[in-house]
């Protein structure tokens, strides 16, 4: 299943940048979107190399048909390589784990300057090549994935809102 967006942002491409490594930032936004357990592994870099790798639980409201391979709670880690400098863009390659499940989640995302804010280009690729099944895992974990990316994208706007 491939899942693309596109946000949108009215602020410069650096702020957006510093809430996307800025640790406490991360655990207020997955905690907003209804993770636990967060843990930032990783948060560092420089010369314009970074980073991330964040361990949480997320919720999931698994079908009967895929609870042999879903928990009402999963574990993610996710590793994210970003490059850029100020100003931008700020590219990344990111992965994403879910403890015991056999699907492969990975994808990339642009963050760039546009008009006088920026915008953050998301593009992401979930697998799965378990036989008869696997198509439907692997949809319902890109469903659960899309539902995310579009809840951290409200989560900053809400936040970007309150100043």
């Amino acid at each position: 299943m491939k899942i693309k967006a596109l946000h949108q942002y009215n602020q410069s491409v650096d702020r957006i940048f510093g809430l996307f490594h800025d640790p406490d930032f991360m655990k207020e936004k997955y905690v907003g979107i209804g993770a636990r357990n967060i843990q930032v592994v990783e948060c560092a870099g420089s010369e314009g190399h970074y980073r991330i790798k964040v361990h949480r639980e997320v919720p999931a409201d698994v079908p009967a048909l895929l609870k042999k391979f879903l928990n009402p709670w999963n574990t993610l880690v996710q590793s994210e390589q970003w490059e850029g400098k100020a100003g931008g863009p700020y590219r990344c390659k990111f992965g994403i784990e879910v403890s015991g499940v056999p699907v492969s989640i990975g994808g990339e995302m642009e963050l760039r300057a546009q008009g006088d804010g920026c915008v953050n280009e998301v593009r992401l690729d979930v697998k799965c090549g378990i036989p008869l099944v696997g198509g439907k895992l692997a949809d319902f974990v890109g469903s659960d994935a899309e539902k995310a990316v579009q809840a951290e994208y409200e989560f900053i706007r809400n936040h970007l809102a309150k100043g």
